[in-house]
């Protein structure tokens, strides 16, 4: 029985390897794409406040508004779960052997 799980090891990992880079080449992209998604969420959201505020747009409009920037600030929520996928795979993976 031994022998099987240390053949097992041996054979899973390049694959615990694999998913290890590609969790933290995930993350390192998350990190980025988080800063600048929710950066662009904040311009469609004082965008709409001030339309608003000022009358310029309907509130119709500025609703559209908050939205589009609300699914920008959802963005970076995906990734991370994707990102807590690779971890449950790599730890079951890590658990099996």
């Amino acid at each position: 029985m031994k022998a099987i799980r240390f053949i097992l090891k041996i054979m899973l990992l390049p694959v615990i390897i694999a998913l290890t880079v590609i969790r933290l080449f995930a993350e390192f992209l998350a990190g980025i794409s988080a800063v600048i998604f929710r950066s662009i969420a904040g311009i469609f959201l004082l965008t709409a406040l001030l339309s608003y505020g000022f009358g310029l747009e309907s509130t119709g409009e500025c609703l559209k508004m908050v939205l589009a920037g609300f699914l920008f600030y959802l963005l970076p929520c995906t990734i991370e779960i994707v990102i807590a996928g690779i971890i449950l795979l790599e730890e079951y993976i890590r658990s099996f052997t």
